[in-house]
């Protein structure tokens, strides 16, 4: 059976994104509803700049993990000597550190995530190159090893927009994210988040017609609907572009 039929709107690019709701129009068409940013870190005639808050994570609740957890590891490494009754003893130490050593590890995740994770990851536009360069931090199940920091830049001509919903228990809502390519083609190469909302995608079509006018090298206005950054803790900025990406995405050819 057919996921779409001949009534419904279908998707125009291939393959579709997973539980697809909608096509932004073309970002070199004109736009069909009043551009709008959510948040909005720069913006000048150059480059513009937009944060992808990580909206998922209870970040309150990761810090408290890593401290009882590095509580938690704490006494099963000072009990193992107590335990020691002969050969018995010495595999009760042995599987009393082996615990300690999992459950920090897991501890260190946690404070790891809290404390070193950028929580804005952001996305720049270069409207004099026509380029989108979007910042991305690689998290790992393994906290022992650097967490590397990603930057893809991709020509703005290539990426088209999408909306999908999400059910996903822990990222549930409308996700819009850019598609980028073959050059000419509906063959999508790769794809990249550009922003979320819970209840409703029509913030997200706002959004994407902030970021086509802005480079159809049209005014927009800074006027976001949110100010400053959305948790009272500051979140961890992701400021760390390499010195090469830092030049290009925000200088002119």
């Amino acid at each position: 059976m057919s996921l779409f039929t001949m009534d419904e709107p279908q998707p125009k690019l291939s393959p579709p994104i997973q539980n697809w709701r909608e096509d932004m129009p073309e970002n070199h068409e004109p736009q069909l509803v009043p551009p709008r940013l959510r948040w909005l870190t720069t913006l000048n005639d150059t480059f513009l700049e937009l944060a992808r808050y990580s909206s998922e994570i209870l970040w309150g609740g990761v810090l408290m993990s890593g401290i009882l957890l590095s509580f938690l590891a704490i006494g099963f490494a000072i009990s193992g000597p107590f335990m020691q009754e002969g050969i018995k003893g010495y595999w009760m130490v042995s599987i009393g550190l082996a615990w300690a050593f999992i459950i920090f590890t897991l501890s260190l995740f946690m404070l790891k995530i809290y404390f070193m994770q950028p929580r804005d990851q952001p996305i720049r536009l270069n409207r004099k190159r026509q380029k989108i360069y979007i910042f991305e931090y690689k998290r790992t199940f393994c906290p022992w090893l650097k967490w590397p920091t990603t930057i893809r830049s991709y020509d703005w001509a290539d990426v088209r927009g999408e909306i999908r919903y999400s059910s996903d228990r822990y990222n549930m809502g409308f996700q819009l994210f850019g598609s980028v390519c073959e050059p000419g083609t509906n063959k999508v190469i790769t794809r990249f988040l550009i922003a979320k909302e819970r209840s409703s995608q029509e913030m997200l079509c706002q959004i994407w017609s902030y970021l086509s006018v802005y480079m159809q090298h049209d005014s927009v206005t800074a006027d976001p609907v949110e100010t400053g950054r959305p948790d009272d803790w500051r979140p961890r900025k992701a400021d760390r572009w390499p010195e090469d990406m830092e030049r290009e995405s925000t200088t002119a050819p």
